[in-house]
């Protein structure tokens, strides 16, 4: 049995497919090759969630596979940083998007075109009935801490693994400015991997970025009014407007860029296109720091 507790160690793909990982808490163990399975991601806690939709749970295979949302968003909906975190937000919030990236509002941006081609068509493909019983999946769940922002001049080097998008440090590798960025990057890249529902991420933000994006997000925005009004004096959201808080702050980020540089348009965006076309990227990488800090 092999433990996967420690940043340290590294999933050896020698490893004969059927030697197996554990997790500290979990009663369930999986061989590599089950882990290595796009269409039957790992539930390691399935006493902590409700029974997840077949969507959520299994995927299918096919010419555009039909990959279930635990792969990305994990069966908690907390997600890793390369894709979102659902959890919580409303049920109607999450169908909307699905028809924004349907009719083109909304356009996938993440690991090159590639990649973003097959996840808009994938997305399109899933049938109203899958998508609303995700929906309802999701929005049930309860968000938990998730990201710990650290601000600091250095930060780990790192890159994107490409086949799974998972930004993960460089072994060896000695550190690097950070400059004006925000860096990602799991608590444990082995937890990372096994699709642990318990291991989260340290987001690296620059230095008074916190106070700063406080600011932003507490002044009035171009509509007049500051993002609490929106969002909910917590930012954890009302109604079909979704929760900021405790989202990480890189898919944040990419969000107010997109309205910025109107890659997201339609109705839905528009109010968030005019807050967003004023802000400086500085500005809106310290929104993201700060709310990405804020307690789901």
């Amino acid at each position: 049995m092999f433990l996967a507790s420690s940043a340290s160690e590294q999933l050896d793909e020698n490893l004969p497919d059927e030697a197996a990982f554990s997790l500290p808490g979990s009663t369930r163990s999986y061989g590599r090759g089950e882990l290595a399975n796009p269409f039957e991601p790992p539930d390691w806690y399935p006493n902590e969630h409700p029974p997840m939709p077949k969507i959520v749970a299994h995927g299918t295979p096919g010419q555009v596979p039909q990959l279930p949302c635990a792969l990305c968003h994990l069966p908690n909906g907390m997600g890793h940083v390369e894709s979102a975190s659902l959890a919580g937000l409303d049920a109607t919030y999450i169908e909307q998007q699905f028809a924004a990236w349907r009719s083109g509002e909304r356009r996938i941006r993440v690991g090159g075109d590639a990649n973003a081609a097959f996840l808009t068509r994938m997305k399109a493909g899933y049938a109203p009935a899958d998508i609303a019983s995700a929906a309802r999946y999701f929005a049930a769940l309860t968000p938990k801490t998730w990201i710990e922002v650290r601000e600091t001049t250095q930060v780990p080097a790192s890159a994107v693994v490409r086949q799974t998008l998972m930004r993960l440090a460089l072994p060896g590798s000695p550190a690097e400015a950070l400059g004006e960025r925000i860096v990602e990057l799991p608590v444990d890249p082995v937890r990372l991997k096994i699709r642990d529902a318990h291991s989260g991420f340290v987001a690296y933000a620059p230095p008074g970025s916190l106070e700063r994006g406080q600011r932003v997000v507490s002044a009035p925005t171009a509509l007049g009014v500051p993002c609490g009004a929106c969002h909910g004096a917590a930012l954890k959201g009302q109604g079909a407007i979704p929760a900021l808080a405790g989202r990480p702050a890189s898919y944040l980020m990419r969000q107010l860029y997109a309205y910025k540089t109107k890659e997201r348009t339609g109705a839905a965006a528009e109010p968030m296109m005019r807050i967003a076309a004023p802000l400086s990227n500085q500005e809106m990488l310290a929104a993201a720091a700060y709310l990405a800090s804020l307690p789901p």
